[in-house]
């Protein structure tokens, strides 16, 4: 049986973190230190991402660098893709396993990673042009087209809004993240109907009639 040599290769993950505020969606990049030895992507915006450590899982990684480089509670996270192209990284072979996660956005200054130079939340529709590094700009559209159709079939929506939320903020994520209006009364009576969300009780407004306030159930 002839032998087959063993390579030894770099794995790695790497997450797009989505927020939500004020009609836009949020997310945090990097800004890769151009003082830091042997960088093959110096002052190139990144998502956050690290090797996996050997006891840990894909999973544990990726919560692992969240809470060092964001330092907020992540509601979801789910694995997108695996990214293998062999000249990902031009020091050596390297697997990224990437990921999306969705949390409640906080104004809170991110903790960045010991090889930023920054770190600061862009709003989806005002990204930087670039330079982007490895593929992470890949990463990130890829991650926007998942969660734009996950959106249509599956409520994760929640995990992007306040515990405590009215119909209309629930209606302005789906028209921010989807792109397209939804006639409003047709959108209430269905998420309603859904058995999706529990209503918690009523506030004054402006308008002269209460607000109604629910929870995802």
């Amino acid at each position: 049986m002839k032998n087959t040599k063993i390579n030894r290769y770099v794995v790695s993950v790497d997450v797009v973190v989505f927020g939500y505020r004020d009609r836009q969606l949020y997310i945090p990049l990097f800004l890769r230190n151009d003082r830091v030895p042997n960088e093959p992507s110096s002052e190139c915006w990144s998502l956050t991402g690290a090797p996996i450590q050997p006891q840990e899982s894909p999973e544990e990684a990726c919560m692992r660098k969240l809470e060092e480089d964001i330092g907020l509670s992540i509601r979801y996270l789910e694995q997108l893709h695996t990214f293998a192209d062999p000249n990902r990284d031009l020091r050596q072979r390297t697997f990224s396993i990437a990921y999306y996660a969705l949390m409640e956005f906080k104004l809170k200054t991110l903790i960045g990673e010991e090889n930023a130079k920054s770190a600061e939340w862009f709003p989806l529709n005002k990204l930087p042009k670039g330079p982007w590094a490895f593929d992470h700009r890949r990463i990130l559209e890829m991650a926007v087209t998942r969660l734009k159709g996950k959106l249509l079939y599956e409520p994760v929506g929640f995990h992007l809004l306040p515990h405590e939320f009215s119909l209309a903020d629930l209606l302005c994520l789906y028209e921010t993240i989807l792109g397209r209006n939804f006639d409003r009364r047709n959108f209430y009576k269905k998420v309603k109907a859904s058995g999706l969300i529990q209503f918690i009780r009523e506030v004054p407004s402006r308008r002269g009639y209460p607000t109604q306030i629910f929870k995802f159930d």
